[in-house]
């Protein structure tokens, strides 16, 4: 690029012209040039922007702005990977054919968006037989007087059966999937996050990390309530992520309780080991506790097999 980058995406061609980062790029590895204090950028412009302005090539997925008709910049190529649209590797003439593929391709994807009011082609998780945003109630937290709001996620025969036989780390994802295409319907894109949270999620122009804990428990269940990796630890303690704790799930109407660190729990550490038994060994019987058995046991000694000490 001759002339100083203005735009976000300008900048991202300037950090591949450059060869700051791959063909094929992450989120995180724009961070370190584009986010404050080095970069002009906050830390949520660089994590949603890819997002928002992007498309897939195979798929249903579109970008919240390209869904309100902005032109996409970029290609979503896997979990999380995008490529320039327009790549500096590339001459002018494939750029512009780029240019063009992509154009087409987000009038095909806002056209199923709509057919399909709002809710991707193919979706995993069906969308609630109420649309309606789910209710709140408040629940006592146990040993404590503050209320805790509950969303509750009323779920239909169909959802219920389709829960059978999972475990309830799976109920519970599911249930979360449930309340937030619900909530938002085709403007929400969930990811896995494997960077100390299960799930990222894309709404509105913004994101949000969640770690989802279940329990068939229709409380909150503080005691059986733990986490177990250091990034998730700081996650939380940071205030990236938020938690979902998903009760009942194994209900007709399972509640979230959404919990965020220092104001509804706090995190103790309870370092736990493994106790292995040990088999003692003695030097001077080598083969006690070793199996053994007798041949002919009550037959005679020959006169030769005996060893005469003198």
């Amino acid at each position: 690029m001759n002339q100083t980058p203005a735009t976000f995406w300008e900048h991202v061609f300037d950090l591949r012209e450059r060869g700051q980062i791959p063909r094929v790029w992450k989120t995180g590895q724009l961070s370190e040039f584009l986010e404050h204090p080095i970069g002009p950028y906050s830390p949520g412009t660089v994590t949603t922007d890819p997002f928002n302005y992007s498309i897939s090539m195979r798929g249903d997925k579109i970008g919240y702005f390209v869904q309100k008709g902005q032109a996409p910049k970029a290609w979503r190529v896997g979990r999380g990977q995008f490529r320039l649209i327009a790549d500096p590797e590339d001459d002018m003439q494939t750029q512009e054919a780029e240019r063009s593929r992509a154009v087409k391709r987000a009038a095909e994807l806002r056209s199923q968006k709509r057919q399909t009011n709002g809710h991707p082609v193919g979706a995993a998780i069906p969308p609630l037989d109420h649309p309606e945003r789910p209710s709140l109630q408040a629940e006592s937290a146990p040993g404590s007087s503050e209320l805790y709001p509950a969303i509750i996620v009323a779920l239909t025969p169909t959802q219920r059966q389709a829960l059978a036989g999972r475990s309830t780390e799976q109920k519970a994802m599911f249930i979360v999937h449930t309340h937030l295409a619900s909530k938002y319907g085709g403007q929400v894109e969930i990811e896995e996050d494997h960077d100390g949270a299960d799930l990222r999620v894309y709404m509105s122009g913004k994101s949000e990390r969640i770690e989802v804990k279940g329990t068939e428990s229709p409380t909150i269940a503080w005691p059986k309530l733990k986490v177990s990796s250091q990034k998730s630890h700081d996650a939380l303690r940071n205030g990236e992520t938020s938690m979902y704790r998903v009760v009942d799930v194994s209900g007709a109407n399972p509640r979230i309780y959404i919990l965020t660190y220092g104001r509804h729990f706090t995190l103790e550490p309870e370092p736990r080991w493994a106790v292995k038994r040990v088999t003692p060994k003695d030097d001077r019987y080598p083969m006690r506790g070793e199996p053994y058995r007798y041949d002919l046991p009550y037959d005679p000694v020959a006169t030769d097999e005996w060893e005469a000490r003198g």
